[in-house]
């Protein structure tokens, strides 16, 4: 499965289909996603996993919100995890805290052969959300990945995240929902230029209820990637710069200058934690 993703990952580099939007990089990303898509009440934001850039980012973009907004932030993670992250949503952020929130088997992790999703800047952006709610802002997380052992391959999977999704969507339409996922997971259509193992993604299935599609890149740097075993995977380098994507499987590409590999548990790479 994580081959399959970051075959589609490699092929998001290449394709070019898109119309140059105003500004550029020359306004910073949250200002420009503000501008673009701030009035959206459902945006997935297609990551690649494994940055420390993009936790931060979602983190000054949630702080950027109207306060008077309810917001969910969906994070993909599996749903057994959503007690734990309520729990650390009301607690006070001290150590025991994280420490209980990464206490579940989904994050002992003992080597860095993993997708990226399990890191420091992950958690760091979960305590960010927890500061906001304590300031007195209605922001809740919502786990919207499948729990550990449900039977599924990479093409039932991408549907019933959609499932998890609509029903939060639907039970509360009052509240914006903005869902950071994989990039693959949040294209709006499988592409033409797909390949055959690709599966139908996970934002196809929500068509009707209209999310706002991000694709976020970098132009430098590296960000973590597995094909066949896990390590840092080059960014873009290409230039690019904020679009309005027109006809393709997004609705825009924002642009960061660069990314740098997280700092992941359970291998080298995880360093001491640094507040966003």
């Amino acid at each position: 499965m994580l081959r399959i993703a970051l075959i589609c990952l490699s092929l998001l580099f290449c394709h070019v289909g898109s119309a140059e939007s105003a500004g550029g990089q020359t306004e910073s990303a949250v200002d420009w996603l503000n501008a673009h898509g701030g009035d959206a009440p459902f945006m997935l934001l297609g990551e690649k996993h494994g940055t420390r850039e993009i936790p931060r980012f979602v983190a000054d973009f949630l702080r950027a919100q109207p306060e008077d907004q309810a917001l969910t932030l969906g994070l993909e993670y599996p749903c057994s995890e959503q007690s734990a992250f309520e729990r650390f949503l009301d607690s006070d952020g001290g150590a025991a805290a994280r420490a209980a929130l990464r206490a579940s088997s989904y994050w002992q992790v003992t080597n860095d052969q993993h997708d990226g999703r399990r890191s420091e800047d992950m958690l760091d952006l979960l305590e960010a959300v927890r500061q906001i709610r304590a300031s007195g802002r209605d922001i809740a997380v919502l786990a919207y990945d499948l729990a550990p052992g449900t039977k599924h391959d990479h093409h039932s999977r991408d549907k019933m995240m959609a499932e998890s999704l609509r029903a939060a969507r639907q039970e509360r339409p009052d509240r914006r929902l903005l869902v950071l996922t994989g990039n693959v997971h949040a294209m709006k259509a499988r592409p033409s230029y797909a390949p055959p193992e690709m599966q139908q993604p996970m934002a196809s299935y929500l068509a009707d209820l209209k999310p706002l599609a991000v694709n976020i890149e970098a132009n430098s740097g590296e960000f973590w990637g597995c094909r066949g075993s896990c390590g840092p995977v080059a960014a873009g380098n290409s230039g690019a710069t904020h679009r309005v994507e027109q006809g393709g499987p997004y609705d825009l590409r924002l642009v960061l200058p660069e990314f740098s590999v997280a700092r992941l548990l359970g291998g080298e790479s995880a360093q001491s934690q640094s507040p966003l």
